[in-house]
């Protein structure tokens, strides 16, 4: 039997990212399997980000650096493109696998051979990571506990080749998603998604609530998940498992106005009609399996 072809290449859009990208490139550069090409984009960084990350590269044959052009409108979108940008650069190189990476994460030297070995157990493994837990100043947080067999944290994406280029890569979408989107195209062509409980990734800057942000995030967050497509019943359960997060209550509660403004609005949604019933349906029946355990809805 032939020995599994173990090549990577990661892309990692970045902006302003000089207090985290020093270490970022020494955790890479300490993995088991390193990458055949880490391309490293960055997004209009006013900071020294991008001169770290020349001096870096020159004791790095794998590490590569490009830039997007300057004055570029800033929302979810401009990541996306950036992320675009460099996979283009790569498209030629002959790999197995390739991963976004966010700058602000940290996990253990084997992280991306133990991945590689989960997708060599399972043929139908399209989409995988770790599980991303958010570290914050005095506690930490799962957040995303629960959803390991239909989600991956966005910044930790690493996919089978064959399945991103069967997905498409990413959608520039304005409000963010681009992550949900991807997920659920790969699920609707027949792949597995699945991150791994047992593989923690540290995310060392998680977002949150921040004072009188909290009304403007929440809506926005509601207005993006909406425009996803999400299942009423299902936004309304996922709230409300959300109201003993901080904020309390007031958190989720500035999520469903958002969601529901968005709805009253009518906005355009950035997904096909075929993605939200796909959506909606695995959605349903995993609410159907939490309220009533022995129902024997599929994933």
């Amino acid at each position: 039997m032939s020995a599994p072809n173990r090549s990577y290449v990661l892309i990692t859009a970045c902006r302003n990212e000089a207090a985290y990208i020093d270490r970022l490139v020494d955790m890479i550069a300490s993995q088991t399997f390193p990458p055949l090409r880490w391309v490293i984009v960055d997004d209009g960084s006013t900071d020294d980000t991008s001169e770290r990350i020349t001096i870096r590269s020159r004791d790095l044959p794998f590490l590569k650096q490009a830039k997007m052009p300057a004055g570029r409108s800033r929302d979810f979108s401009s990541k996306v493109y950036a992320l675009q940008h460099g996979c283009e650069l790569v498209k030629n190189l002959s790999f197995e696998y390739i991963g976004i990476l966010d700058a602000d994460l940290r996990f253990s030297d084997g992280y991306y051979q133990l991945l590689m070995e989960r997708f060599e157990a399972d043929p139908r493994l399209g989409l995988c990571g770790g599980a991303v837990i958010d570290q914050h100043a005095h506690r930490t947080d799962n957040i995303r506990a629960g959803s390991e067999d239909f989600h991956v944290a966005g910044g930790v994406h690493f996919f089978r080749r064959q399945c991103f280029e069967q997905v498409g890569g990413y959608t520039p979408v304005e409000v963010g998603g681009e992550d949900v989107i991807a997920e659920m195209t790969a699920m609707m062509l027949g792949w597995r998604v699945r991150s791994f409980p047992e593989i923690e990734v540290m995310h060392l800057r998680p977002e949150g609530f921040g004072g009188a942000g909290v009304l403007q995030r929440g809506m926005k967050w509601g207005r993006r998940f909406y425009l996803l497509g999400y299942h009423p019943l299902y936004y309304f359960a996922h709230c409300v498992r959300r109201m003993g997060k901080k904020p309390m209550i007031i958190g989720s509660i500035c999520q469903l106005l958002g969601f529901v403004v968005a709805g009253l609005k009518g906005e355009t949604r950035p997904v096909s009609e075929e993605f939200v019933r796909f959506q909606r349906k695995l959605q349903i029946s995993r609410l159907r399996r939490i309220l009533i355990p022995s129902f024997p809805g599929k994933s």
